[in-house]
């Protein structure tokens, strides 16, 4: 098939169309390391919520924003993604959301010592804008990459939000600890909205609007109409979308898990008794560690790929190496110096090399054959699966560092085989609709996962149960997996893109 590059235009090569796609995983990240996990959070509850009465009601008013934000989100992801299928507009839409996430972390940098309520509105604005133009920059990917390519491409995205993410993320922390008073913060705030409009550039130019599907005459209320038509037959049409919607199951159940680990890690951290710096650090440690393993996931289901049996036995021996190490190192390490801590984590990853140099094609080559998006997806899985066991028996910083570098493994490689292969299974004609319901499946994990985990925390008394009991969800998602047929899911998508006349990447 063509690639977009050459069906809408040659003013760039389709190089540089992957790469401007890749780059905006780059501009967004940096608002969801410093905005939402590592800065704004802490921020809101010292000092915007400083003059409410208590911090648990800081928390309380944080927590209500991030649930609205994600609720609009998720009512109005569908519509606009099926909306931009009709009227040709993912670019517009992706632009004006961006606009909108933009303008409102900018303004944050007028928030100060009891600003709570502003904090809040802007926080909201801001998230709707990151969230809703997320959704049709994964509707692009499916035009921009080639069947072959889209593992590859997605993991990249993830490895450059990483490292652009992780970069604006530390240059903030040191800002914030040399500026006075609340100017670092502030100043992180404003940041992240020039990197974001920065970095944003590269898509808005080199990447071509994807051609609309059955586009009616008009636009307007007819556009809209046609939109609301075209999403509701979908939905009635489940049957002949069979395996896409088997994989959104699988997707929304084991992705619950994810995102509740992603989201209560450094809480859990916290309960434990580790010191809150460490746990910044561990944070920002998974961030680096992601890039590299993002692009390993990426390319293991590659049948192109040389590397595949060397990339196999290294993930196999960190899936066993390092549950082992950690709990070895806390019996026997005489301290927690994090200097020691990061010696022995390289220790493990020298050695790790060593081994998958020399297992890789004598012992591998035969498994990892069989491998495709599909079973990467589950191997990554099992990953995590020994991670929620790990988790309910960890004691010590030394376990948690390990840990979190096992974390970093899989959480990036994870999500962009399950974009990449969600990708594969959705008609290119019917992408921004088809995202927006793949969205809509992200915001419930992001709801669902936490409510269930603070619901296993109220049953039991604290969080170790409920970090084990996330063991389901990973083993229910690896058993739906196995239930989709990967290839009768593109036949189908191939042909409602034949029917709708357009040639997909």
């Amino acid at each position: 098939m063509a690639s977009l590059a050459e069906t809408v235009g040659k003013r760039f090569t389709h190089k540089q169309i992957i790469d401007a796609w890749c780059m905006y995983d780059w501009a967004n990240s940096a608002f969801a390391t410093t905005i939402l996990a590592a800065v704004l959070p802490v921020y809101y509850s010292q000092v915007a919520g400083a003059t409410l009465s208590s911090e648990a009601v800081a928390t309380a008013y944080w927590s209500l924003g991030l649930s609205l934000s994600l609720l609009i989100a998720t009512i109005i992801s569908p519509i606009l993604g099926t909306i931009s299928d009709v009227v040709r507009g993912k670019k517009r839409f992706l632009t004006a959301f961006a606009m909108m996430g933009i303008v409102g972390t900018g303004l944050m940098v007028l928030v100060d010592t009891g600003d709570w309520l502003l904090a809040s509105v802007l926080f909201v604005v801001a998230r709707i804008g990151f969230t809703g133009s997320t959704v049709f920059y994964d509707a692009l990917l499916p035009h921009v990459a080639g069947e072959e390519e889209r593992d590859s491409v997605s993991a990249r995205g993830y490895a450059m939000g990483y490292l652009g993410g992780g970069i604006l993320l530390a240059i903030n922390a040191a800002m914030i600890a040399i500026l006075p008073g609340t100017l670092g913060p502030r100043l992180s705030f404003l940041s992240v909205a020039f990197w974001w409009a920065l970095f944003s550039i590269p898509i808005l130019r080199r990447v071509p609007e994807p051609p609309s599907a059955g586009a009616p005459k008009g636009v307007g209320t007819s556009a809209i109409t046609e939109s609301f038509r075209r999403l509701a037959e979908t939905l009635k049409e489940v049957r002949h979308y069979k395996e896409l919607f088997k994989f959104l199951i699988a997707f929304l159940i084991y992705n619950d898990a994810i995102g509740t680990i992603i989201s209560v890690a450094a809480i859990y951290g916290a309960e434990l008794g580790f010191d809150s710096t460490k746990l910044v650090l561990a944070l920002l440690l998974v961030q680096f560690v992601g890039i590299p393993f993002s692009l390993i996931f990426g390319r293991l289901p590659s049948k192109a790929e040389a590397r595949r049996p060397f990339y196999l036995a290294f993930i196999i021996y960190n899936l066993v190496a390092l549950p082992l190490v950690g709990v070895i190192g806390a019996r026997a390490l005489p301290s927690e110096n994090l200097g020691v801590i990061l010696g022995l984590i390289a220790a493990v990853e020298v050695v790790g090399v060593v081994f998958a140099l020399l297992t890789g094609r004598p012992v591998f080559s035969k498994l990892v054959a069989t491998f495709d998006t599909k079973r990467s997806i589950a191997l990554s899985l099992i990953v995590y699966a020994v991670i929620s066991v790990w988790g309910y028996f960890l004691n010590s910083v030394v376990e948690f560092w390990l840990l979190a570098w096992m974390v970093a493994i899989v959480q990036g490689g994870s999500q962009a085989l399950s974009r990449s292969l969600y990708a594969s299974l959705s008609p290119a004609a019917k992408s921004g609709e088809f995202f927006g319901l793949f969205g809509v499946m992200e915001k419930f994990s992001a709801i669902l996962g936490p409510l269930l985990f603070a619901a296993a925390v109220g049953i039991f008394g604290n969080s170790r149960p409920a970090i084990l009991s996330l063991i389901v969800f990973f083993a229910i998602g690896i058993l739906m997996l196995r239930t989709v047929d990967v290839d009768e899911g593109i036949r189908v998508a191939r042909e409602e893109d034949a029917r709708a006349g357009l040639v997909s990447a």
